[in-house]
């Protein structure tokens, strides 16, 4: 191996990988859309989603310092469980990963339409990216491609300095913005109310305005846990900088765009708000040009800097999955000198450009991905509680206190929100995987007995998943049945618990402990 393989990632630049994944193009879009759906009470999705993500990172954090693999994000539940239970939370993911990669390119050329306004019957046709703009959008994705083909080193020194950026920019414009125009009254600006609609609208805004979208990229610090030194140390703080520093940026950014909008703007309502390059209207609205003229600038960096980030995420969870035979073992091929699988590289950023002219806009994005993420992040709570019982005491160097209970309600919250997704969004995305699964097991397979005990491993979740599907149809807003909201979580919260218990049943013995590799 040279020297530059053995190059490890610091805390510092383990922290700025996550900042540039959470702040892409989430900053320039979430707020207005978040605003619309909810009004101001948008701030409690925020803190919320927040705060779920946080506890999420650190039952992470504590798998991640059992197991600093490449790519883990994609193998955690095979590790914990078997790989017919892993498998379709690794397609999840992975999927949901190589997806963001498109919505950052489309991001950037949407915000520089506004720039060349003579140029946007060539970009941008009926709310959709048109040839023009998706050949653009396709240059972005090689340029991600090719940082990141250089290895590790390379795609460090990017984000150190992209991070840097994507740090100040959105900091000094809420500022700014905040000081120029501050309408207090805009907060109760509908009804009188800081919460006109509802509590539904608060946990509705985490999943379709791109919430869990942003917060989503703090998996790219985990599947950075092999290449992280001290990684028992700089995961869990690397896990907690990146997302409470990005909290308070996007609570900024939350507060300034409520404050700074003109209050006859919402004199019918939050819902009738209808921008294309939000922050960048919000600043012309204001005279704030200098303001533009970086913002137009940062539409380019901030997505540059996530989709780097998850280039080279999705490149090692895929690689990951190699290793772990999910996928073909043609994918497991480390480059000796940058480190990094370029068979891997090369192939997520094929998928990438497919997603690119299946879904030209970034909304359109926004919640199939949130509910890749959410049904990927199930798989934390139950591989946590696994290890707890199967693995050795000694072997945890870092554990989340009051873990076991945490993971139970992180797992009853999340299928909650992927509940409350749209249905048909929800029906399409289980019968994907459900597809993918039946391929995987039939591939797998030599006879007719051996894919029965597949079915076996993994037969109990794909009862949980058509369970959720069946607690979405009947949901507030999509039968006729009008299940109150309170009567509605209260049924899922019940459900959801059973499923936990019985995913997370594991007979220990003694001789099978898991055991963790050394490090």
């Amino acid at each position: 191996m040279t020297k530059l393989h053995k190059h490890k990632i610091g805390l510092i630049p383990a922290t700025f990988i996550g900042i540039s994944a959470i702040i892409g193009s989430g900053w320039l879009f979430a707020p207005y859309h978040a605003a619309q759906t909810a009004g101001s009470a948008s701030l409690l999705s925020w803190i919320i989603g927040a705060g779920l993500i946080l506890l999420l990172a650190l039952c992470f954090a504590e798998i991640a310092a059992l197991f600093p693999r490449r790519g883990l994000t994609a193998v955690i539940s095979t590790i914990s469980h078997n790989k017919y239970f892993g498998f379709p939370f690794a397609i999840a993911n992975w999927l949901g990963i190589v997806a963001v990669i498109p919505m950052e390119a489309d991001a950037t050329i949407q915000y520089l339409i506004s720039l060349f306004p003579s140029m946007k019957s060539y970009l941008w046709v009926n709310d959709s990216l048109a040839p023009l703009g998706l050949i653009f959008s396709l240059v972005l994705i090689v340029i991600y491609c090719l940082i990141n083909y250089w290895g590790v080193r390379s795609l460090t020194k990017a984000n150190n300095a992209i991070a840097i950026f994507k740090i100040f920019v959105p900091l000094i414009t809420a500022i700014i913005v905040i000081a120029v125009s501050f309408h207090a009254s805009n907060f109760t600006a509908v009804d009188h109310n800081y919460m006109p609609y509802g509590w539904n609208s608060v946990f509705t805004t985490i999943i379709t305005t791109g919430i869990i979208v942003a917060f989503n990229g703090f998996q790219s610090i985990i599947s950075f846990s092999s290449e992280i030194s001290n990684p028992k140390r700089n995961i869990p703080l690397s896990l907690v900088l990146s997302i409470v520093i990005c909290l308070v940026i996007y609570l900024l950014l939350q507060v300034s765009f409520i404050g700074a909008l003109p209050p006859s703007m919402l004199k019918n309502g939050w819902h009738q708000l209808d921008f294309q390059a939000p922050m960048v209207q919000l600043a012309g609205l204001l005279g704030l040009h200098m303001i533009m003229l970086i913002l137009y600038v940062d539409a380019m960096v901030s997505p540059l800097g996530t989709a780097l980030a998850y280039t080279g995420s999705s490149t090692r969870m895929l690689t990951a999955m190699s290793r772990e035979k999910q996928v073909p073992r043609f994918f497991d091929h480390v480059h000796p000198h940058y480190g990094v699988s370029r068979r891997s590289l090369i192939f997520n950023i094929a998928l990438a450009i497919v997603f690119l002219f299946s879904f030209r806009s970034w909304s359109s994005l926004a919640q199939i991905l949130s509910l890749f993420h959410i049904l990927s992040f199930m798989t934390v709570p139950l591989a946590l509680v696994v290890f707890r019982k199967t693995v050795a005491p000694k072997e945890f160097t870092f554990k989340i206190i009051g873990g076991r209970l945490i993971a139970a309600l992180l797992f009853i919250v999340f299928s909650y929100l992927f509940t409350i997704g749209h249905f048909s969004i929800v029906f399409e995305l289980i019968l994907l995987i459900t597809i993918f699964q039946v391929v995987f097991i039939a591939l797998q397979s030599s006879s007719l007995q051996s894919a029965g005990c597949a079915i076996k491993k993994c037969g109990l979740l794909f009862l949980y998943f058509y369970a959720l599907t069946i607690l979405c149809w009947l949901s507030p807003g999509h039968h006729k049945l009008q299940i109150s909201e309170g009567n509605f979580f209260i049924l899922t919260a019940i459900v959801a618990a059973l499923f936990f218990f019985a995913l997370t049943r594991t007979k220990v013995d003694a001789k099978h402990e898991i055991t963790c590799p050394a490090t």
